[in-house]
């Protein structure tokens, strides 16, 4: 046995073995390139989260234009290693001028655009599937995610397809609600944005990272007097409900899951229920991905195989449990619950139509 330059142990008789099953071929060169193109992205993916929560490409994009080492002492970096970052940005066509005046191209003011993708899989799940030996041997264990990565992620995404989606379902009310009620609100901006003219709002998150973040986000905003947050799960708020003002609209946008994973189908409906029961004229919107990883639709649609084939993994392997349109429309039936509207996102921003925006009222309503 030796170990290699790489620090890979080998057996002798092994890699024999092995050198005769594979022999190299004219294409060989071809066939490697094409073959570790996983490997790549998977670098780039990660270097870009970095650079994007680090400060960096902001930086970059600034029309203040550094040199490296004023780039360095500015975002308390190494000199010498950002010039290495820069260098291999450069190389995939994300920066231009690493040596001098590094700045963004437009395909990296592209990346970008849609950092919210970034912070959500890689910032939130990129050490998830690092645990994949244990979860795989084991139903009972969970792999670990970073919950405000996840919750910031998820509130910048839903920017451009569910937070739209709850204002279509609230548009149909007769009249607005009395408050809103976000159970699972991520870092806040879901709610503040849907509370940015004026109605009261109150948030809800077990992680206190995502708290913490939604609280000073709502007094930058100057809307900390109308929007409160708490740390609490969705199925702890409810419990803690003794009676609401008015006619106040809960949501729980990809939340649900969670407490259907966690606590099982009986406690999830009993969310469902007590929001619906707990005023007259309570409503809940309910936003969750209509699970189909077997439907061709699903598998051949280019936002399907970008977006939706990971996240269907995550959260096959996290404690979130993803179900079919159907399952939720029995599930809601069951909570005494009615169906009044059901919405998915803008074909212009996801044409999968996975996405489904549920307005739910008590059926004695």
């Amino acid at each position: 046995m030796f170990t290699s330059t790489r620090g890979i142990q080998f057996v002798g008789a092994d890699l024999c073995v092995h050198s005769r099953r594979r022999a190299v071929t004219h294409d060989f060169e071809l066939r490697l390139i094409s073959a570790i193109q996983p490997v790549r992205h998977f670098f780039l993916a990660q270097v870009l989260e970095f650079a994007m929560t680090s400060g960096l490409m902001d930086a970059l994009d600034d029309t203040v234009e550094s040199k490296p080492g004023d780039l360095a002492a500015r975002l308390r970096m190494d000199a010498g290693r950002l010039t290495g970052l820069l260098r291999y940005l450069a190389a995939e066509g994300v920066v231009t001028g690493p040596e001098d005046r590094p700045a963004l191209t437009a395909k990296g003011r592209e990346f970008l655009a849609f950092r919210p993708w970034y912070e959500l899989l890689i910032g939130g799940y990129g050490a998830t599937l690092l645990e994949l030996p244990q979860v795989m041997a084991d139903r009972g264990v969970f792999a670990s995610r970073n919950g405000t990565m996840v919750g910031r992620g998820s509130c910048g995404i839903s920017r451009y397809d569910a937070i739209p989606l709850v204002r279509r379902l609230l548009a149909t009310l007769p009249a607005p609600p009395d408050a809103v009620v976000d159970l699972g609100c991520g870092d806040g901006t879901f709610l503040l944005d849907l509370c940015a003219d004026g109605i009261r709002g109150v948030g809800a998150d077990p992680d206190p990272g995502n708290i913490e973040g939604a609280r000073l986000a709502a007094a930058g905003r100057g809307l900390d007097r109308t929007v409160e947050f708490v740390v609490a799960t969705a199925e702890d708020y409810m419990a803690g409900i003794s009676g609401q003002d008015g006619a106040p609209c809960f949501i729980t946008a990809f939340s649900l899951q969670e407490v259907l994973e966690q606590q099982g189908r009986e406690a999830t409906a009993e969310v469902v229920r007590k929001a619906i029961t707990c005023a007259p004229g309570a409503r809940l919107a309910i936003v969750e991905v209509d699970h189909r990883p077997l439907d061709p639709g699903v598998t051949r649609h280019g936002l399907g195989l970008a977006y939706y084939n990971p996240y269907y993994l995550l959260h096959q392997i996290t404690e979130q449990r993803l179900e079919r349109r159907a399952f939720w429309e029995g599930l809601i039936d069951e909570a005494g619950g009615v169906v009044d509207e059901c919405l998915t996102t803008d074909v212009s921003v996801d044409s999968t139509g996975l996405e489904l925006g549920f307005l739910v009222r008590a059926a004695s309503a």
